[in-house]
């Protein structure tokens, strides 16, 4: 049984009115499970056929899925990037926007990376900045990026005044999964007496709206703010964009959704989740136009020295001809190098491919994630093989193939690098992932 706060049960009562009895017994269920199909290495057609698990759709999201079990963690397929373990409501909050293709986001709270994952997968020709402030969650963002061999994302990990600021009127996109008192998140283990007790809904309130301060600088005139939270109060959700829209020119937008979703209180153009309504937890989200102009200027672009021996050396065992460029000694494949700015901490600017050792060029895990299919020399295998196993223990596997390096592949995608030195197989998988059971 949840514990519930008198003041978190008032408030739901007056915002549910008959609605609580049907709320407060859909919060006694265990929380619903999903994944996201990692389109980028996988198509949603080819997962279904090759998945050894039940999975049943979502429908307001083409690559989402509900599971029984969050512990397919350990699958060999999401070691591979195939999928992302994530809520299936939190899945709704890209859908709000109809994304083109080749737009320029930006994700100003953005780990542990779902919602960087998706919109990824629908930007091909575009680019994401994804920004973190905690710099271990950052970390953790940069490694589902690098898991899922995502191309277009770059990672930051600062201040959203100092993200903002260096990519003033930038962006097509910019999307706000704000930091909030987390009360939808009852049935994930969420303590909201706790955030009640310590006024944390006004405090996150007064963080929200300095956020989306912040976002406004960084999008251009025309473009579109996703804002979404995974609370139910009035503070955090319309009041919040109701104070926005009362100090800049923005329009809201009618965001569509399935007939079983509610609408915002007294803003029908918003949608709240809730988990007595649809099969997931609880989520707000609002969508803006900006028609006002900003008027300052971003930083300056990071000038960087392309790597033409690092070049010819991945073309040794790579087919392509993929750039690289020295950052922080460490070598990089990058989308669009305008969208490096001077002055914000970066966590990755793009698909890092190396790191520069004394005189030598080690390649990168992240290089295989994201280019493993250019190898020339590739070990596929089924992921029920023995074979997988080994590999994700950071052991030997066998391979009759020539010296130099490659790329293990689990059903056709990519896993993680090998090196054959004289005739022997060097595993690459990187030691902090090789925790597989």
């Amino acid at each position: 049984m949840i514990d519930l706060s008198e003041d978190f049960v008032s408030r739901m009562k007056a915002l549910l009115k008959d609605d609580f009895a049907k709320f407060f017994s859909s919060l006694q269920d265990d929380a619903v499970k999903a994944l996201y199909v990692n389109e980028n290495k996988i198509s949603v057609k080819a997962f279904e056929k090759i998945i050894d698990f039940p999975v049943s759709p979502i429908g307001y999201e083409r690559a989402g899925f509900y599971i029984d079990t969050d512990k397919k963690g350990r699958h060999p397929l999401h070691h591979a990037g195939a999928f992302y373990l994530q809520e299936p409501s939190a899945m709704f909050t890209v859908n709000a926007y109809n994304f083109r293709g080749d737009e320029y986001v930006l994700d100003l709270c953005a780990a542990p990376g779902g919602k960087t994952i998706q919109i990824a997968n629908r930007i091909p020709n575009g680019v994401i900045v994804s920004n973190e402030i905690d710099f271990s969650r950052s970390k953790v963002l940069f490694s589902n990026v690098e898991r899922m061999g995502l191309k277009n994302v770059v990672v930051t990990n600062d201040t959203t005044e100092n993200v903002t600021k260096a990519y003033a009127n930038c962006f097509d996109v910019c999307l706000v999964d704000a930091p909030c008192s987390g009360e939808g998140m009852l049935r994930k283990g969420a303590d909201i007496s706790f955030n009640v007790k310590n006024n944390s809904i006004e405090k996150c309130a007064a963080r929200q709206l300095e956020i989306l301060e912040d976002a406004n600088i960084a999008l251009k005139n025309g473009g579109y703010l996703i804002y979404s939270t995974c609370t139910y109060n009035l503070e955090e959700n319309e009041n919040v964009i109701k104070k926005f829209l009362s100090e800049h020119n923005y329009k809201l937008v009618h965001i569509d959704c399935p007939r079983n979703f509610a609408r915002g209180i007294d803003m029908p153009e918003a949608v709240r989740l809730y988990p007595h309504l649809v099969r997931g937890e609880g989520q707000f989200v609002a969508l803006l136009k900006k028609c006002e102009e900003n008027l300052m200027e971003g930083n300056k672009v990071l000038k960087l020295r392309q790597n033409k021996k690092a070049d010819e050396f991945f073309k040794i065992f790579m087919n392509f001809d993929e750039k690289t460029y020295e950052y922080n000694k460490k070598l990089y494949i990058v989308k669009d190098l305008s969208m490096l700015k001077v002055g914000l901490n970066y966590i990755s600017i793009g698909v890092e491919a190396g790191q520069l050792k004394d005189n030598r060029i080690e390649p990168a895990h992240n290089l295989f994630t994201s280019f493993g299919l250019e190898c020339e020399q590739k070990i596929n295998l089924d992921y029920h093989d023995k074979g997988i196993l080994s590999y994700l223990k950071g052991e030997e596997i066998d391979a009759n193939l020539k010296d130099g390096y490659g790329c293990v592949l689990v059903n056709g995608i990519t896993l993680g690098g090998f090196k054959i030195s004289a005739g022997k197989f060097k595993n690459h998988y990187p030691k902090g992932l090789r925790n597989f059971r």
